[in-house]
């Protein structure tokens, strides 16, 4: 039977703290992270965004920025940073981020707003540039166990009709399990804001089809499993993405992607002491450890840049 994991509540509920789930972009953002040793330039995550968004997107031409989902504000800081001109809208479901988002972001002006975007006017989205969804779409909603059957006869379950549809309008491939899991939340996110028309879109989360380079394959334990994952949390689960779903959408409504690991952006510095603190985990002490996990996650995230053609 097809169940949906949420997160709506916990984040709606006044949770203000990640907890134990470390970001890649919280993990980089003090100026004395141990993580910030392993990069090719040593920066924060939202500095070396902007480089690598500005390879794609005209960067200094963008006048209204929308984040989808800021957790501490941490990105959006170091954006506005490299460019203060920017109009910047904060959207957060949950209350006490929006709270924290103001504070860090105190000395910008920015509009922010406490909803969920999904439920917000699609003209809402085609007054801006760029939108960032940033390390947030695992917390979207995911169907769980839809069973295969949905393919072969139209189901009677709203939801399951829900999947079939979307299966059917973006060709996507269906899976060749008995059951499966389904990301429908980021489905519909790219869904939304595609068929709004916004100019430029970015977003990034742990991917479920992500591979390591073969030259490091040794050194990274990654896998790709094909479909979302369980990923326990803090009061809640989030699940990996499967980004080649989200690609075929975006396709169809006439954007161009780039897609590719957080590596892509995030360029790891591949010294001998980093080599052999990869290839023995056994040996890591706990900042040691930290490193490890960092650059695992690194191919373990991809990101998307979308660019509506014209």
């Amino acid at each position: 039977m097809t169940r949906v994991n949420s997160t709506a509540n916990c984040y709606k509920s006044g949770e203000d703290s990640l907890g134990w789930e470390l970001t890649v972009s919280n993990a980089l953002y003090p100026a004395d992270s141990p993580c910030r040793k392993v990069l090719k330039r040593v920066a924060s995550y939202g500095d070396l965004l902007y480089d690598h968004l500005s390879l794609f997107v005209p960067m200094q031409e963008v006048r209204s920025l929308l984040e989808i989902g800021g957790g501490y504000g941490y990105v959006m800081k170091d954006l506005l940073i490299r460019n203060p001109s920017m109009a910047v809208t904060m959207v957060d479901i949950s209350p006490r981020f929006s709270g924290i988002q103001s504070q860090t972001l105190k000395n910008y002006p920015v509009d922010y707003v406490v909803a969920d975007f999904m439920e917000l006017d699609p003209s809402y989205f085609a007054r801006k540039d760029l939108a960032i969804l940033n390390e947030n779409l695992g917390d979207f909603p995911t169907l769980l166990d839809v069973p295969r059957t949905i393919f072969q006869k139209p189901p009677p379950e709203p939801l399951e009709r829900r999947v079939r549809e979307l299966f059917t309008r973006y060709s996507f491939e269906a899976p060749d399990t008995d059951t499966f899991n389904f990301n429908l939340g980021a489905v519909e996110a790219v869904e939304k804001l595609c068929a709004s028309g916004i100019s430029y879109i970015f977003m990034g989360e742990h991917s479920c089809e992500a591979e390591a380079p073969e030259r490091y394959r040794r050194l990274l334990s990654v896998s790709s499993s094909h479909q979302p994952e369980r990923i326990p949390l803090k009061g809640h689960d989030e699940y990996t993405i499967k980004f080649s779903y989200l690609e075929k959408a975006a396709a169809f409504y006439r954007y161009s992607t780039r897609r590719g690991p957080f590596a892509d952006f995030l360029q790891v510095e591949w010294s001998d002491r980093l080599r052999r603190l990869m290839a023995s985990p056994s040996l890591a002490d706990d900042e040691s450890e930290i490193i490890r996990h960092f650059v695992e996650d690194l191919y373990k995230y991809e990101y998307l840049i979308l660019v509506r053609r014209v």
